[in-house]
């Protein structure tokens, strides 16, 4: 018997049953059910969730109890999540394939909230009581508290992707959980746009902290402890998803989180601290030199070394100094911001502090969302999994930067995997079955996805190519993009600003300005502040800056995003639509133009005409007449092919016009598979009512015979009922035995893949400690052998060098004697020709004869 569905009589809860399919009836379809209070709307495969921007009485423990106990949700039950969750389920369990349930609209369409009704019905009807139920649902406030942040569309906006999947058995209970995380919006932390704010937890953890705690965490003195840090906003408690006093409680559930939660908000506390530096002298606006750089109150220094076991000289310095390795040698400039940096949209390189913050808050959401994983994840992993996307909402602010591209990008993805889904698959299955149907339009984003996307001249691609020139700016990272793409459709440039492009995307036009680009992608962080956070003496700091080698924000984003388009299109999909019923977060408050641009712009419309046209639900031949003989008449049993096929839904009553009959696959109109799923589970509980009722008569047989057996005083009667007891006991004893035996045996099997498990785990570390010892054995001796040819070439210089120093000595020796000689034989020279000048003299002097001696004499005075 069908449930009687929220809303007005003259609305339909399926929009694809509505006499006109237009889309002035489908928005007053909509929104009658919406202000009577029903929120959900279903088309086919997807149901359309509105927000209300209030507490409704729809998610109370009897309408859970309801969709858990019903049958055929799908069919008995108004649409609602939990319908769409107990489809799941049930799916999975029916045809052994895992499921995934893809939650998507724009900022403030209440997906997040959407999402977390999901994940309590699927926690409550796998492993309702357990300690993983409680574990899982906890997982909540403390993700929205360091995710989540109010933004001027939504109260609680999700500032990152979610991809969480719930690991179940083959009999459908929950064995854990993995959660996977994109994009945290990192930029929120050192700056926010007008009327909005920063993520919860530093509110919940300053307003929060105990007056202990609060002297602990060096919090300052005051009533309200916000208005002392320069990062956040006054804010009321009431606007935030939970208070400190539970998200306390969450960490104490979580076992790898319960013990470090003092650690988690020093970390919190010095982030809010390094908001609060400011420069002081001439390093503060740019020109000084080095020395000139310093921090204005160095009291808040001494706050923030001690909350990350650090010393303050060494924080200072490592904010204050940069070391630029310049040609291979190393220089200390100053990193005080300049002007430009200390704007409100300040590079994240020029400004230490705020990098410093930004990196120390994103390693402390990826270790909380790590130390979630380990507490849920099962050892054995599940054999199926049902996975709910949560995706940040479509996004266009005032400025968009590099965040909003890969939001908008994602949500792309998302697009084409539901037109995938719902029209392009189906019409390719159509094609190749043989079947004719009217004509079916749909948007493809394919351009668009391409022009983002597409190797080498994508945008993306661009982007990561700029940021490997030295000299790569925004300026020309934006020129390139513009000369690549200028002549695309969903390109466009935008005249009063080089740098800013606009793009095309489904739900409307978004430009971005590309400042900050190049920035954003290399994500850089100062050496310095990572060398001195690895040697804090708290081990918790250090645990966060461990080595872990990583791509650029982008290329790394590709690849998680590819990955979750690989395994969700691994799964039987289905799909949640949100939207917002207006623009200013008012309860029950509608915006017809708001309304009809999302239900456009988001598939819904072509969904629903489509849908009315086609057969979404396909089944091959032979699984259809093997789930569903049971529901027909004997004559229709036996057949096989298209023959059984078309007698099977003539007996279960199904109009010709409902289904059409391919090759080897039927294809089911709307609600088609939904009745005769609710016609086999009738049949099967009418089978356990008719055991029930045999089982009940042959006990009350039973005792009838042991009263007329009593009353008659029967011995014979007696001993076999003795001997009955006994058989039936030696038979309970030996099931008893071989249960045992088999949980021996399993306990066994278990032991040695655990066993088998430690071995491989034992075995692979040591071949990592192996191969490091043999690269370092090998490292060393290279060095030994490089310092052994370094010896050697400094010896045979050496002797060169002596040898030198010897020819040169010698030859100075030979240079002495030559002079020696040449002095020698000059002075013999100058003997000789004295010698000689005096006997011509006396030869001349007997010629003419006399006077020789004294002639001789005067000659060899004025000699000498």
């Amino acid at each position: 018997m069908a449930h009687k569905d929220w809303g007005p009589r003259d609305t339909e809860s399926e929009l694809t049953r509505l006499k006109s399919i237009t889309d002035k009836a489908l928005l007053q379809n909509v929104e009658k059910r919406y202000r009577a209070g029903n929120i959900y709307t279903r088309s086919g495969r997807i149901v359309l969730a509105v927000n209300p921007y209030k507490k409704l009485p729809l998610y109370t423990e009897e309408t859970l109890q309801a969709y858990k106990a019903s049958l055929a949700p799908q069919v008995e039950l108004p649409p609602h999540v939990y319908a769409v969750a107990s489809s799941a389920h049930s799916g999975m369990l029916r045809t052994s394939t895992s499921q995934s349930v893809i939650i998507s609209g724009e900022s403030g369409a209440g997906k997040t909230e959407t999402a977390k009704i999901l994940l309590e019905y699927l926690a409550e009807v796998s492993c309702s009581g357990s300690d993983l139920h409680t574990r899982v649902l906890k997982t909540n406030p403390i993700m929205e508290s360091f995710g989540c942040a109010k933004t001027i569309w939504n109260n609680n906006s999700s500032r990152f992707g979610k991809f969480l999947t719930l690991q179940f058995s083959p009999t459908g209970r929950m064995q854990g959980a993995f959660m996977k995380t994109y994009l945290l919006e990192k930029s929120r932390i050192t700056s926010q746009l007008a009327n909005e704010q920063n993520y919860h937890v530093f509110y919940t953890v300053a307003k929060g902290l105990s007056p202990s705690q609060r002297a602990e965490l060096q919090l300052p003195k005051g009533s309200d402890a916000v208005e002392a840090f320069k990062l956040l906003n006054l804010r009321k408690a009431s606007d935030l998803p939970c208070d400190f006093a539970e998200l306390s409680a969450a960490f104490a559930v979580i076992p790898s989180l319960a013990g470090c939660q003092l650690s988690v908000w020093k970390v919190i506390m010095a982030v809010l601290y390094l908001g609060n530096l400011d420069f002081a002298g001439k390093g503060a606006v740019g020109d000084s030199t080095v020395a000139d750089a310093k921090i204005a109150d160095p009291s808040t220094t001494a706050v923030i070394a001690r909350l990350l076991s650090i010393q303050p000289t060494e924080l200072e310095n490592a904010i204050c100094i940069q070391n630029i390795n310049a040609g291979g040698e190393w220089i200390n400039a100053s990193s005080a911001p300049t002007p430009a940096a200390a704007s409100h949209t300040r590079p994240a390189s020029r400004d230490p502090p705020g990098t410093t913050a930004q990196a120390l808050y994103s390693k402390l959401f990826d270790w909380v969302v790590e130390m979630i994983n380990s507490s849920l994840i099962s050892g054995e992993g599940g054999r199926y999994f049902i996975g709910a996307v949560d995706i940040f909402g479509f996004e266009c602010f005032p400025t968009n930067s590099l965040e909003q591209l890969c939001i908008n990008f994602a949500n792309e993805r998302m697009q084409h995997m539901f037109t995938e889904a719902v029209f392009e698959s189906v019409i390719a299955e159509y094609q190749k079955e043989g079947i004719d149907v009217a004509d079916i339009t749909f948007e493809d984003n394919t351009p668009l996805l391409e022009l983002i996307d597409k190797p080498a001249t994508g945008i993306l691609s661009l982007l990561a190519e700029e940021c490997f020139f030295p000299n790569g700016t925004d300026a020309s990272f934006a020129q390139k993009i513009k000369l690549a793409h200028a002549r695309h459709p969903c390109f466009a440039e935008v005249k009063l600003d080089r740098t800013a492009f606009t793009l095309s995307h489904f739900p409307g036009k978004v430009t971005y300005q590309s400042a900050g680009f190049l920035e954003k992608n290399k994500d850089p962080l100062p050496q310095d502040l990572v060398v001195l956070m690895r040697f804090s003496d708290d081990d918790f700091v250090k645990t966060l800056f461990e080595e872990k080698k990583g791509a650029g924000v982008i290329d790394s984003f590709r690849v998680s995003l590819n990955e979750l388009v690989k395994t969700l299109s691994a799964t039987k999909t289905h799909f949640i639509r949100c939207v917002k019923p207006n623009m200013d977060k008012k309860a029950m408050s509608w915006d017809e133009d708001v309304m009809q641009r999302q239900l456009r712009t988001s598939g819904v419309v072509q969904a629903v005409k489509a849908t009315r046209k086609g057969f979404p639900d396909i089944l091959p031949f032979a699984e259809l007449l093997s789930r569903f003989e049971q529901v027909v008449p004997k004559a229709a049993i036996g057949k096989a092919g298209a023959e059984g096929v078309r007698a099977l839904l003539k007996g279960a009553e199904v109009p010709e016009t409902d289904y059409r009959v391919g090759k080897t696959k039927v294809f089911l109109g709307v609600g088609v598979l939904d009745r005769l799923e609710q016609r086999r589970m009738e049949y099967i509980a009418s089978k356990v009512i008719s055991m029930q009722v045999l089982a009940r008569g042959y006990l009350a047989r039973r005792r009838l015979l042991a009263k007329r057996d009593a009353k008659a005083g029967g011995d014979y009667k007696k001993q076999q009922e003795a001997k009955r007891a006994a058989e039936a006991a030696l038979r309970k004893k030996r099931e008893e035995a071989a249960a045992a035996a088999a949980a021996a045996k399993e306990e066994e099997a278990a032991a040695k893949v655990r066993q088998a498990r430690y071995q491989r785990a034992r075995k692979m570390s040591f071949e990592r400690k192996t191969a490091k010892s043999k690269k370092e054995e090998a490292e060393q001796a290279e060095q030994e052998k490089k310092a052994a040819a370094e010896k050697e070439s400094e010896k045979k210089r050496f002797s060169l060098f002596k040898k030198k120093a010897a020819d040169e000595a010698k030859a100075e020796a030979r240079a002495e004697e030559a002079r020696k000689a040449a002095e020698k034989k000059k002075k013999e020279d100058d003997v000789w020709a004295q010698y000689n000048f005096h006997c011509e003299v006396r030869l001349g002097s007997q010629k003419g004869g006399g006077g020789s001696l004294s002639v001789t004499s005067h000659l060899r005075l004025g000699g000498r």
